[in-house]
């Protein structure tokens, strides 16, 4: 009960604190008066915010703050300030976001479009860099101007948003303080990310499992989670799936229980690790959680009877669809925290499975060939269903912003397409037929024989270090994850 009055106390502190902010307000009163106030409310010490610093040797790479957590370490947070002004702060709230994504002081903040001299959070925690000394590379960024702000993340090279634009009042002030704490003062948790597309047959599996590998090669600790009722990621492990049914439930029914340190256990039993030797002697290993189909399409129909398969304990469970969505949610949840990374296969088909994963998805990576239907299905998921679920997440929690499409990238491409040739015109006419506006990324992921060798050998083919398709694989990703990569919503 103290906890929650400390808590109120803070966020009525706060609120105070910016209603006495007039709606036109100099950057630097905005700082003295509100920001370096809220820093020190929600239990930031002198010795961890360090105002008006520079990130390195480059033009206009000097932040407003760098927050830390421990001084010996990087900075957790790095704040981009701008100045309240009146057109911000009378505008009506149905038309408060599109007037900030139109805004030259939101667009400043966040860095588009760049001009010399003046960064962003875009700049400021660009990973590739050279001028920002690493030691000074945060993992968060905030943007504010006493009317909106908006929490941004990096993972490695990708930069992403962690909450949509949202408008300061006296509901959005306690998520603010909210997102901040757990920003600076909780561990950072893994990515969660999808390869996935309604049609199948665009190496969805292959994709996961060797950019997965790629990740692992460079010294991330990755989990993969096979929730596709095929459990080809599964085999490709070498395991039975016939091995691994009745646990999901089990975890699931913990969970329902409320007893996660039991759920977390099953899990932990149920995972498996291989080690993997590529042929220039790198050693890396990948952690995957196996699929069942049984477990699998249980969940689908919703497990309302009692007593339903053959593993023990199956009498207890009874799982409607809503709980299973919720339950899965929270399953990923217990994980998070224990990964860099953690990639999961998904069925093409929209099912309950389905659908709760994509709830859970941070990013989704689309994986297409140069088919029309497979085209018109990477538009439809970028354009609509990523939208729609992002939009159903905000509801029960206005500042989730995921899942986030990364954009597309061609697989079991035939060699020898060259931009500008017919075919390549034909596909990006039928991109643009369909309005999408994702990325398409550079890497294209050609047919190559030693793809299949690899699957008959149960490894990732990047275990052959110099085949020309282990090669595309490192390079796509350094596109997507280790390099610098903006996306936004």
């Amino acid at each position: 009960m103290v906890v929650t009055q400390e808590r109120i106390s803070i966020e009525e502190q706060v609120i105070k604190l910016w209603k006495k902010i007039p709606q036109s307000y100099t950057e630097k009163n905005l700082e003295l008066n509100f920001v370096s106030p809220l820093l020190k409310l929600i239990g930031l010490n002198v010795n961890q915010i360090y105002g008006s610093c520079s990130l390195g040797t480059g033009a206009g790479l000097k932040v407003d703050y760098l927050v830390y957590r421990d001084i010996n370490q990087p900075p957790v947070l790095v704040i981009e300030d701008k100045k309240r002004v009146s057109g911000l702060a009378t505008v009506s709230d149905e038309d408060f976001i599109e007037q900030c994504k139109s805004h030259y002081l939101y667009q400043e903040a966040v860095g588009y479009p760049q001009k010399p001299g003046n960064n962003g959070i875009k700049q400021y925690l660009d990973k590739s860099n050279s001028n920002i000394d690493s030691n000074r590379l945060a993992r968060y960024g905030l943007v504010f101007n006493g009317d909106f702000f908006q929490l941004w993340r990096r993972v490695d090279g990708l930069i992403l948003p962690l909450t949509p634009i949202q408008r300061v009042n006296e509901k959005t002030i306690p998520e603010l303080i909210r997102q901040l704490k757990y920003c600076i003062f909780e561990e950072p948790k893994a990515l969660v990310t999808g390869v996935w597309n309604r049609k199948g047959g665009v190496a969805k599996t292959t994709n996961t499992l060797n950019l997965a590998s790629v990740l692992a090669l460079n010294g991330k600790k990755v989990l993969l989670i096979d929730f596709d009722t095929q459990t080809d990621l599964t085999r490709a492990f070498k395991l039975e799936p016939e091995d691994y049914e009745g646990y999901l439930e089990q975890c699931l029914a913990k969970i329902q229980a409320h007893k996660l340190p039991d759920a977390q256990s099953i899990l932990t039993r149920t995972i498996k690790t291989r080690k993997y030797r590529t042929t220039e002697r790198q050693e890396f290993s990948l952690s995957i959680l196996p699929g069942n189909r049984d477990s699998l399409e249980r969940l689908k129909l919703g497990l309302k009877k009692k007593g339903v398969g053959k593993s023990q304990g199956m009498e207890n469970f009874d799982f409607d669809k809503k709980t299973t969505i919720k339950l899965i949610g929270k399953m990923i949840e217990i994980l998070e925290p224990y990964y860099d990374y953690i990639f999961i296969d998904n069925s093409p088909t929209i099912d309950v499975v389905t659908y709760a994963v994509l709830q859970c998805f941070d990013t989704v990576l689309i994986p297409c060939d140069y088919s029309k239907k497979t085209l018109h299905h990477a538009a439809d998921i970028e354009n609509n269903i990523l939208p729609n679920i992002r939009q159903f997440n905000c509801k029960n929690n206005k500042l989730n912003c995921k899942p986030l499409g990364m954009g597309i990238v061609f697989s079991n491409c035939p060699g020898g397409l060259k931009p500008g040739s017919q075919l390549d015109k034909c596909i990006q006419n039928e991109l643009n037929n369909n309005g999408f506006k994702g990325k398409q990324y550079n890497t294209r992921l050609k047919i190559y024989a030693q793809t299949k060798l690899a699957e008959y050998r149960h490894m990732p083919v990047v275990c052959w270090s110099n085949s020309p398709v282990t090669i595309l694989y490192h390079q796509l990703a350094d596109e997507i994850f280790l390099t610098h990569n903006f996306i936004d919503c």
